[in-house]
């Protein structure tokens, strides 16, 4: 391997094996939020020692660290989640960067920059052949594992590989994501949740989760025993189904709000529409739907309280694969309300006053995701499948 910034001496890159380009690859990203150093220790363990971990392996792997700086003081972030900063205008900006000694205007923005780099060039070298990316996390409240996703076909057929919930959708409610990144580049791309950051469990469920990527990949070959061992380590000891889940809704959070949610929430927690789950600002907040909490936030850093999940049924899985590949989603942005973004060929912007007899259902079940919404005027779309 020529290229020193692919190798163990670029202090990012936790792990690397370099094979055959045409080979499947495995590009993992642990620690994108410092306080979530789970995943990093599971990839050290796994990969360490001896040197590659005790795998034959056919194929590319290759381990990156996410913020480096929040890692070291053990912060969610030093100034902007680095999770959510994956946007078309940064991207442009560290790209157009002069000089090594241009200063960034927050750490962020050189943590983003350094991926960046690295993620180019994996792709460039790797990203003809069979690759995918997976994020690894873990979460401030008791859970299970599960994969939070983009709802594309292929992200889909990776993500049910794995006996956990599935959870569709999340971009839409979460702006510059880096899996959503990875999927504007036309790549499959995997959150990954192990469960709370504190749960010495959480390390064997990122191994685990780690090591059924590479057998599914080819990368590894597992045996039925090892397979059902591994995957073992991955279901809900609360009896918490997998499956596909679509997400209700997101209650946000303002710099300032001070929010604090009732404590003895888990992830997937059964609720009923008026349960009262948090308070903000002294006054409570009341569940709008029944259905699951997901992702209570119990800790001080989080640009999101709480989001309500539930299951999705299997005939709208169904019925949303078919019509995906059908003529069907190539009309939609021909009809009245409906123009293309320019210069990005897989964004459209639509008028909800002129375009009114579609909603988000319709949408969803033709592959177009809500990536941006101002109910009165316009709402933003990406086109993955």
């Amino acid at each position: 391997m020529s290229d020193p910034l692919l190798t163990t001496d670029n202090p990012r890159i936790l792990f690397a094996h370099h094979g055959d380009p045409q080979l499947p690859t495995l590009v993992i990203i642990a620690g994108i939020h410092g306080n979530e150093p789970a995943s990093v220790m599971a990839m050290e363990s796994l990969f360490g020692s001896p040197p590659g971990g005790d795998f034959t392996l056919q194929g590319n792997v290759l381990v990156l660290k996410g913020n480096n700086q929040a890692l070291k003081r053990k912060l969610r972030y030093i100034e902007k989640d680095l999770n959510r900063i994956w946007t078309a205008d940064n991207l442009h900006l560290v790209r157009m960067k002069k000089s090594e000694q241009e200063s960034f205007s927050y750490p962020e923005l050189e943590e983003l920059a350094a991926l960046d780099r690295l993620i180019t060039t994996i792709i460039a070298r790797y990203g003809r052949g069979r690759i995918l990316f997976a994020d690894l996390h873990t979460t401030s409240s008791e859970s299970c594992a599960f994969l939070p996703f983009n709802d594309t076909l292929v992200n889909r057929a990776v993500a049910k590989q794995f006996p956990v919930p599935l959870i569709l959708g999340i971009e839409e409610y979460l702006e510059g994501p880096l899996m959503s990144h990875i999927n504007d580049l036309g790549l499959p791309a995997l959150g990954f949740e192990a469960g709370r950051h504190e749960d010495p469990g959480s390390i064997r469920r990122h191994q685990a989760f780690v090591k059924l990527c590479m057998n599914y990949l080819g990368i590894i070959r597992l045996s039925p025993t090892d397979i059902a061992s591994e995957e073992g380590h991955l279901k809900s000891k609360q009896d918490i189904r997998p499956g596909f889940y679509e997400i209700l809704c997101r209650y946000p959070l303002r710099p300032e709000q001070q929010f604090e949610m009732k404590p003895g929430f888990f992830n997937f927690n059964p609720i009923q529409k008026g349960l009262v789950l948090a308070s903000s600002d002294g006054k409570p907040v009341i569940s709008p739907y029944k259905g699951m909490v997901f992702l209570p936030l119990y800790q001080q850093m989080g640009q999101e309280g709480f989001f309500i999940v539930r299951p999705v049924s299997r005939i709208w899985l169904w019925l949303s694969e078919v019509l995906r590949k059908t003529f069907l989603p190539e009309i939609l942005p021909l009809l009245p309300g409906i123009s293309r973004k320019a210069p990005q060929a897989n964004r459209y912007v639509v008028n909800p006053r002129i375009a009114r007899f579609l909603n988000k259902e319709i949408f969803h079940v033709l592959g177009f995701q809500i990536v941006r919404k101002d109910p009165a005027t316009h709402w933003e779309l990406v086109k993955r499948d």
